[in-house]
């Protein structure tokens, strides 16, 4: 079963790309009890270490950042100007509930209004949306200590909806990838596996993998997964698809940044054959994930995202299912239980 109150940690800690401290700092007092070691990139990231039976190297990664704001301006009557970290999409955004940290570490809340003569036809952009705070000047502004690059994060809830296997929140995209890894770390505490692994949240995804980079190239694994989200397409007016809330895991076939590596994918699928675990494929051409970086890392590394499937992505509000989350963690904890040097040479065989 999940744990449900890590989950509603790691959900509502802010941290978004760039000022991910509180998220790292919480992954950590998690892992500390299972990891062996823990290390940090100069970026931020954090990555924690079990030992294995051989030194072949198995990198799991997720995201510790989520999209968010800066402070941009700060008007004369006390309107307050973001920057956006990360893609928003600005319908989504007028009226809802926002957070300024500033930097002696006071919370301060707002709200997002939009400017009072916007066209109704007109396409919102966040130039047309403004933050307020209460505040009738900017002397009143910065008395609260609010300045310009103060992180601004939407401040949301932790719901249980009536069925209780969805799960409504913010920053699932992809605090849930940090909760797989924690799970799986936990399982796998008292066994003994072949490879030795390597657990890290990694920062700054959503402005351009910079944290996978950093992380990779430190670590250079033998091989990498990156443990994201991905689009359900069960919605009405939209793209249909396969990938649906609640079928289970999503194996990446393609996205915007990486083609995953054919002989891990095969490898994957049988595991999830073998074990009754529910899988779905997933192609998704647009964006991409950590494995854009992770791949590309010294001579290659093989690769594949694994992906959760989520409602309202890159909102203040977006669900999840829980079998799919307990999926992903039972697929990652077999596959690493059985993998050895025989499995990785039929993988490596498969592109050669």
């Amino acid at each position: 079963m999940a744990d449900l109150e890590m989950l509603k940690q790691f959900s509502l800690a802010n941290g978004i790309s760039g000022y991910e401290k509180h998220i790292t700092r919480l992954m950590k007092t998690y892992l500390e009890e299972y990891a062996d070691e823990i290390q940090y990139d100069g970026l931020g990231s954090l990555i924690a270490i079990q030992n294995g039976e051989s030194p072949f190297k198995v990198l799991l990664t997720a995201h510790v950042d989520e999209i968010g704001f800066l402070v941009k301006n700060i008007d004369e009557h006390g309107f307050i100007q973001v920057q956006p970290v990360g893609g928003w999409n600005p319908r989504h955004l007028p009226s809802s509930l926002m957070n300024i940290e500033t930097r002696d570490g006071q919370n301060i809340k707002g709200v997002m209004a939009l400017k009072q003569q916007t066209p109704k036809e007109k396409v919102l952009t966040v130039d047309d949306l403004y933050l307020d705070v209460g505040a009738f000047s900017k002397q009143d502004v910065l008395d609260m200590g609010i300045g310009k690059g103060d992180p601004v994060t939407p401040v949301s809830d932790f719901i249980m909806m009536q069925n209780e296997k969805c799960v409504l929140s913010k920053a699932w995209d992809d605090r849930i990838g940090v909760a797989v890894m924690v799970e799986v770390m936990k399982r796998l505490h008292h066994e003994k596996i072949y490879p030795t692994l390597y657990v890290a949240g990694t920062v700054q995804e959503e402005v351009g993998l910079r944290g996978a980079k950093t992380v990779a190239q430190m670590v250079q694994p033998d091989l990498a997964l990156a443990i994201d989200v991905t689009f359900s397409y069960d919605l009405p007016g939209g793209e249909q698809g396969d990938v649906r809330l609640g079928n289970g895991v999503a194996l990446c076939v393609m996205d915007g940044s990486v083609i995953g590596h054919t002989g891990l994918l095969k490898q994957l699928e049988n595991i999830c054959r073998n074990h009754h675990i529910a899988y779905q494929l997933d192609m998704d051409l647009a964006g991409g994930t950590d494995s854009g970086e992770l791949s590309k890392v010294g001579q290659g590394v093989m690769n594949l995202t694994i992906s959760i499937p989520t409602r309202y992505m890159h909102s203040h509000y977006t669900m999840i299912h829980l079998d799919d989350f307990e999926a992903t963690v039972d697929m990652l904890v077999a596959f690493l239980k059985e993998f050895d040097e025989d499995m990785y040479m039929s993988m490596v065989e498969d592109k050669r």
